[in-house]
């Protein structure tokens, strides 16, 4: 029997390995930001902009298990047959929610089945477009489960905001569809005063790809052009997101300086950066890529107490910079700060 497993693993090893190819060649060997932007300008070859069309392959060809699909959520059972399209129950839940999108109502984002799967209709309404992250007290949240094991939550975050978490048996898949989303489309990963990338950073390693993912990675390629990285390189993610954007900021011993927060982050347009000091400082903000270069600064004199500084993504001459990861420094005297941002 065990001879049996291994062989069949090996085959799956196989046709995994074949249907990427030489997919990733260009990419595979970097790191941090510009993994991020070369994974961009890999998977934007998804053209596909008929919702209709997506939604028939969905339950017709891609999530049908002899005649049935899978709730995301629930993991419950509905049998549809060879001919349904999600008209009622189940239907079509985005993952990435349409409400979200940065280009309103944009075709390609709604019709992309790399967030694209069947749903309860209830606990899809119940989800809504609450941001997916970890629900504090399960015991005082509203739960979605049917017979099987699957419970899903909809509750307050540790910060008081609602949110929806996804069950256990589908976090990494759902972290790898909104991750994909945030790569695909620049779109940003904080909704509702929510940063959801720790948590998904989180919930990508917890549950790792499995044989079924990867196979319904591997049909989409076929279906839209584009594959999905983090199901075929789960270990992208930490290379890209390896402590999350969200973290307390580098700061030197003397207390004099803190940095409160960054906010939004990740963000699209400005970003504002709360720094606390306890005296009058004199300071340089400094804004560095990834390669070490410094593409932006400014001198700023800092109050006592809390200062507010906006950065907006541009360079020195005022040129807005790519997508990716930058580090913000604050300099005064010997004390120094440095935190990441994330520009979609």
């Amino acid at each position: 029997m065990k001879k049996i497993i291994f062989f069949l693993w090996i085959i799956s090893l196989c046709i995994f390995c074949y249907a990427q190819g030489n997919y990733y060649d260009s990419v595979i060997n970097l790191t941090g930001q510009s993994l991020y932007t070369a994974l961009h300008s890999l998977i934007s070859t998804n053209t596909n902009n008929s919702y209709n069309g997506s939604k028939a392959f969905l339950f017709q060809q891609l999530d049908n298990v002899n005649g049935y699909v899978t709730c995301i959520y629930t993991g419950q059972s509905f049998y549809v047959g060879y001919n349904y399209t999600g008209s009622t129950n189940p239907n079509t839940e985005h993952i990435y929610a349409q409400s979200w999108f940065e280009v309103e109502n944009d075709p390609v984002r709604r019709s992309d089945l790399h967030h694209l799967f069947p749903s309860d209709s209830n606990v899809n309404s119940a989800r809504s477009n609450y941001p997916l992250f970890t629900v504090a007290n399960h015991n005082s949240a509203n739960v979605y489960y049917t017979y099987t094991p699957w419970q899903s939550y909809r509750g307050l975050s540790a910060n008081g905001y609602t949110v929806f978490e996804p069950a256990n048996e589908s976090k990494g898949n759902v972290a790898r569809a909104l991750l994909y989303f945030n790569t695909r489309y620049y779109d940003t990963l904080t909704q509702q005063n929510v940063n959801m990338i720790p948590d998904l950073v989180i919930w990508n390693e917890q549950d790792p790809p499995d044989t079924v993912e990867i196979s319904r990675n591997n049909s989409i390629y076929e279906f839209q052009n584009n594959r999905n990285p983090y199901v075929d390189h789960p270990e992208f993610v930490n290379r890209i997101w390896s402590t999350p954007i969200s973290d307390d900021a580098i700061t030197s011993p003397s207390s004099c300086l803190s940095l409160g927060s960054i906010s939004p982050n990740p963000f699209h347009t400005t970003t504002v950066l709360n720094i606390k000091s306890k005296d009058v400082l004199k300071a340089e903000i400094s804004i560095y890529n990834l390669k070490g270069q410094k593409i932006n600064f400014w001198d700023q004199t800092l109050l006592s107490g809390t200062t507010e500084l906006i950065w907006d993504g541009t360079n020195s001459t005022g040129k807005k910079v790519p997508s990716g990861i930058y580090l913000i420094n604050i300099k005064s005297g010997k004390e120094s700060i440095t935190s990441k941002v994330l520009l979609n």
